[in-house]
């Protein structure tokens, strides 16, 4: 029985851990920028800043084998596309304009080049993914920087 409440006891620590901890990260490309940031089962990328005026997509996931993936498509005028298959995205202060999410198909794919940025849960595999693809679009993980 001590066994079974330490086991959960450690678990309980961790997820309430995890919570209070969140990832920033920023993308950038030409005058556009979005912001993401992971905290908890939730990711959050805003247009431009962190506010409540800025318009927002989220996604949310839960478990060991759920999450996200996607694409960043930034454009000439400064709009961004958030494409994506793979995931929950819901929109907040919806401004297509600037700040756009579309579901799309696996044949959908944009392929990966100056303007496209592909995102995903795992921030170490989403910097692999986008090495070497030519993409000119910074990405500033808390820390790291990934210039191309």
């Amino acid at each position: 029985m001590g066994k079974n409440l330490s086991v959960l006891l450690l678990l309980a620590f961790s997820l309430i851990s995890c919570c209070n901890s969140a990832k920033e990260i920023t993308y950038t490309f030409g005058k556009a920028v979005i912001k993401r940031v992971d905290k908890c089962n939730r990711t959050i990328f805003y247009y431009a800043k962190i506010d409540k005026y800025s318009p927002v997509i989220w996604v949310e996931y839960s478990g060991i084998n759920d999450g996200f993936s996607g694409y960043l498509i930034f454009q000439n005028n400064g709009k961004v596309n958030l494409l994506s298959g793979d995931g929950y995205f819901q929109t907040s202060n919806v401004d297509t304009v600037r700040f756009e999410y579309k579901r799309i198909a696996a044949f959908q794919r944009p392929e990966l080049g100056e303007n496209v940025y592909f995102v995903e849960l795992a921030t170490k595999f989403e910097l692999e993914k986008n090495r070497n693809t030519g993409t000119k679009v910074k990405a500033v993980y808390d820390d790291i920087v990934n210039e191309k």
